[in-house]
């Protein structure tokens, strides 16, 4: 894998080249990485296991030797296919351990709809096979029953992750056939790989540089040479001459005194020092911005690529709103582009906007929780917009289109149906018969075509593959139950029982029936095949047998799979036009918005359509959050105004590779974790020069005295807004207090997964009897760094009556993936303790975004006398070390305590009283480094 720095090797790509290429290696090692090592261990396990009788209960938690964590589900057998509109999909069930069944599987957090799993095949000649699936559905045991007839196997529906692999997908069903050499097969499942969130991006950094597509301000972001930094032009739609931004959307009514409002030039960073100073202080006067924030307006407004730090509570998501009024005043034509990482920063953010009164927002993806954004999102866009796209053309191009999936669909599905019977089909043998017995494929295909009057195009559609003369004679009926045939086949057309009469009586009066052809006279036919020279309707059914037995001999086996294929094969190209015919429809409708959102993944999937836009804005919020690959793909070609804002200080990109990241000595030469955002303004190469970057200063949360703390390390520009000062929390002499104790961490067991993380029962102990007597009700949250902590804390709180315990959903599966929380306990994971009304247990990362008014901090040390110089690299000294301590101090308000292995009590009164907050610290040398006069 390539390193994130050149190293100036002769035959080195530079530019551009390089960062996709690094870009791509780098994501699909740490993605894919952990998939590989599980794949491995898990042949293993299917290798030593060929031999030995199958089992109905084990152990689904497995771990390799380097860590990874994965669920291995033994005994599979391929069930079925199907046929779904994104293509083939296929049951495979599996032995179902004792503590997953009845409606267990359902709440264990297995198998959720759109992770990683993997089908891996070993055969009687050594032969091994892996397939990669996305799951789209669990079937515990009950729903199984029907089918297994016992309550001892659950199932899987899962489709094939790349949909175009019509070798593995054909090799795959040949499995389901039987058509395989003792095949046993298990599956793999990776908790937490969501394919969602990498496969997009993969697949667009592959079409990038295979391609060699263009990348708005890739000269400045990958350079040729980092000997110079090339001069940052204001946004290239604008015209520093003529052209300027009017703030006067920020300022409320327009003034009375017959002043204008206030205008800010693109060239605003040409101007001098005390020029800039005069505009500002008139911005700071006239709107509701502080000072920072209208210094970083008018610097993002006059730099094509800016980046704007700002700590937090200094009002970054403000600051981006007001940017998008401005910049949508100035170039209402075209929509700004936001994106987010995650959806809950999206949702939040295009939350503002609607506050604003901008809501000509168009929301592109499904992720959402929030139902105020139900009738922004695209479906609800393409329903108006369609209403008014008369065009004639476009209607017969889309039906054209539509009309070809349909068909290929209704043809999928019916040669999953013969794949999946043991009885011979008309799909299957119709070609055959076609070729070989053509008066049989005659007087049976005569029977299949619908009336063009009576039946609907989606109807001829699914008829294309008929069957029904087949089945019917092929079950012993006879042509004279031409009634019940006819019942039959109009039952299938949605016709009534008097229809299916009224077709059965013109049938034999010798009129057309809408259903059939008129019937033949039942006179004897002599087929080449035919030895009795008798029609084909007129045999019985032990002949009718013995010609079916012969047609299924002269078959080929494997016939059925290769038409499936050749099928799915067509109706992926044809969703593709009709994909592009849908994308050309809604980019109009895009068009007409003001706003488009969407997360960077989305951004990836959608990009053909995106590019067709010709968006000329970009606001990236959390930027500092977002992977460098991520925000690749915001960076369409027609991307000339690029805000990102953000900070690289709080949490960086999650990574899976940890040992790869920017903290550790050996990662710092491929820094995974590193933003984009970082690497422009905080290189760590001594020979870049760091890019400009706006800062916000003034913050709006926490009490000074707590600020006090982030001032001393990571922010010494940081100014405390009048808000933030308070009256002292009731009951304490002192907003700070340090107590200390010298309880070493808990023993490891060095073969458990979970050794890597850490914990402290002595400080889980305190901490129940701190938050029972220090609060009696309130909003309560317990933050740790380590999962070993937080599954400690939930033993220690659980079994009383008190209050209930709530676990977040990525907490939960951590705790899952390392054996510390049992599988079948209810996902919403509450539980009765004896404390205050709520308590939620979360990890620092899992806690980010979120407030409580009382929050206890937990840090276990490594060892004893060892981690007060492990934290004291970040927080003391202020290097980009491990920030997880100082995010903690920006989640509270009012006053907080934290342990580690010195328990802390740091009282400190900050902002607003509605939202006030109480953390506890713990931790010794924080109080012999930061407050030895306490």
């Amino acid at each position: 894998m390539p390193t994130k720095d050149a190293q100036g090797g002769i035959n080195e790509r530079r530019g551009k080249a390089r960062m996709l290429d690094v870009q791509f290696r780098q994501l699909r090692y740490d993605t894919l990485a952990p998939v590989i090592d599980a794949c491995y261990h898990a042949s293993q396990h299917l290798a030593s296991s060929l031999t030995e009788p199958a089992l109905s209960d084990y152990e689904v938690r497995q771990h390799t030797v380097q860590g990874t964590a994965y669920s291995l589900f033994r005994d599979v057998r391929l069930e079925d296919s199907r046929f779904e509109p994104d293509g083939i999909h296929l049951r495979l069930s599996f032995a179902c351990p004792a503590h997953l069944r009845q409606k267990r599987m359902l709440t264990s957090g297995h198998f959720e709809s759109g992770m990683l799993m993997a089908l891996i095949g070993l055969d009687s000649k050594s032969t091994l096979s892996t397939a990669f699936f996305t799951v789209e559905m669990c079937q515990s045991t009950l729903s199984m029953k029907p089918i297994t007839g016992n309550h001892l196997r659950a199932s899987v529906v899962a489709s094939f992750v790349e949909s175009s692999d019509t070798d593995t997908i054909r090799r795959t069903l040949c499995g389901l056939k039987g058509l395989l050499d003792k095949e046993k097969f298990i599956i793999v499942e990776f908790p937490k790989v969501l394919v969602a969130g990498f496969y997009w991006i993969l697949k667009h950094l592959q079409f990038l540089s295979s391609t060699n597509a263009e990348i708005a301000f890739s000269n400045l972001i990958a350079p040729l040479s980092s000997s110079h930094l090339e001069q940052i032009a204001p946004p290239a739609y604008t015209d520093c001459s003529t052209s300027s931004f009017d703030l006067g959307i920020l300022q409320g009514a327009a003034p009375s005194d017959g002043r204008t409002s206030l205008h800010i030039d693109p060239g605003y960073m040409s101007l001098k020092p005390e020029q800039q100073q005069m505009i500002i202080g008139s911005v700071c006067s006239t709107t509701t911005l502080d000072h920072g924030q209208a210094t970083a307006l008018c610097e993002n407004l006059s730099r094509g690529l800016a980046f704007t730090q700002g700590p937090p509570g200094t009002g970054k998501t403000f600051l981006g709103v007001s940017l998008a009024k401005v910049i949508l005043k100035h170039a209402p034509r075209k929509p700004i582009l936001v994106a987010c990482v995650t959806n809950h920063a999206l949702d939040n953010f295009l939350g503002d906007l609607v506050k604003q009164g901008i809501t000509k927002i168009a929301r592109i993806g499904s992720g959402s929780k929030e139902e105020w954004i139900d009738k922004y999102t695209l479906p609800s866009i393409r329903k108006k917009f369609d209403k008014g796209d008369k065009s004639m053309a476009q209607k017969t191009r889309k039906d054209k289109a539509y009309n070809a999936v349909q068909s290929l669909w209704n043809q999928g599905t019916s040669w999953c149906e013969s794949l999946n019977s043991h009885t011979l089909t008309w799909a299957a043998v119709a070609d055959h018969l076609k070729v070989r017995h053509p008066y049989a494929y005659s007087d049976f295909s005569r029977y299949e075509s619908p009336s063009e009057q009576k039946a609907s195009d989606i109807r001829r559609g699914r008829s294309e593959m008929g069957g029904y003369a087949f089945e019917h004679w092929s079950t012993g009926k006879d042509l004279k139950d031409t009634e019940e045939f006819s019942r039959d086949v109009g039952s299938f057309f949605n016709k009534d029982t008097s229809q299916a009469q009224s077709a059965s009586e013109s049938s034999h009066s010798g009129s057309s029936s809408p259903n059939l052809s008129q019937n033949p006279p039942h006179v004897p036919i002599a087929y080449p095949y035919d030895d009795l020279g008798q029609s084909i309707w007129s045999m019985p059914m032990d002949v009718r047998a013995a010609w079916i037995t012969r047609w299924r001999s002269e078959l080929d086996a494997s016939d059925p799979v290769d038409k499936l294929v050749e099928i799915h094969r067509r109706y992926l190209e044809a969703k593709r036009l009709k994909r592009g015919l849908l994308d050309a429809s809604d980019a109009k409708g895009l068009a007409t918005q003001e706003v488009i959102g969407l997360t960077t993944t989305a951004c990836a999937k959608y990009w053909p359509m995106l590019k067709t836009l010709n968006l000329e804005t970009l606001i990236c919020e959390e930027a500092g959050e977002v992977s460098e690959a991520q925000t690749i793909t915001t960076l369409l070609p027609s991307i000339k105004h690029a805000i990102f804002i953000g900070d690289p200080l709080q949490l960086r990109p999650q990574v899976n590779q940890s040992s790869l990241s920017v903290e550790t000595p050996y990662g710092a030469r491929y820094r995974l974790d590193e933003s984009l955002f970082e690497r422009m303004v905080m290189p760590r190469a001594p020979s870049e020069r760091p890019f400009p970057v706006s800062r916000l200063d003034l913050q709006r949360r926490m009490h000074p005295d707590v600020a006090q703390l982030l001032r001393a390390t990571l922010y010494p520009y940081l100014k405390d807004h009048p808000s933030t000062s308070h009256l002292p929390v009731a009951g304490m002499a002192h907003r700070t207090f340090w107590l200390d104790h010298q309880e070493p961490e808990d023993i490891r067991n060095p073969l458990l997964l979970s050794a890597r993380s850490y914990s402290n029962a002595f400080e889980c102990a305190m901490i129940c009897e701190l938050v029972r007597n220090d609060f009696g009700s309130g909003e309560i949250a317990i933050l740790v760094p380590y999962s070993q902590q937080l599954a400690c804390l939930k033993e220690k709180l659980t079994g009383t009556r008190a209050c209930s315990i709530a676990l977040s959903e990525k907490d939960k599966e951590d705790l899952i993936a390392m054996g510390l929380l049992d599988e079948s306990e209810q996902s919403h994971f509450k539980t009765d303790v004896e404390v205050s009304p709520m308590v939620r247990l979360a990890t620092i990362d899992g806690f980010q975004g979120e407030e409580a008014k009382v929050i206890v901090l937990s840090t276990p040390t490594l060892k004893p006398g060892a981690d007060s110089e492990l934290l004291l690299r970040p927080i003391v000294r202020g290097t980009p070390n491990s920030r997880k301590p100082s995010l903690s101090l920006t989640n509270f308000k009012t006053s907080w305590p934290a342990m580690n292995h010195a328990p802390i009590y740091l009282y400190a009164d900050m902002a607003v009283p509605t939202l006030a907050m109480n953390l506890y610290f713990m931790t010794g040398w924080f109080v012999r480094s930061l407050a030895a006069n306490d």
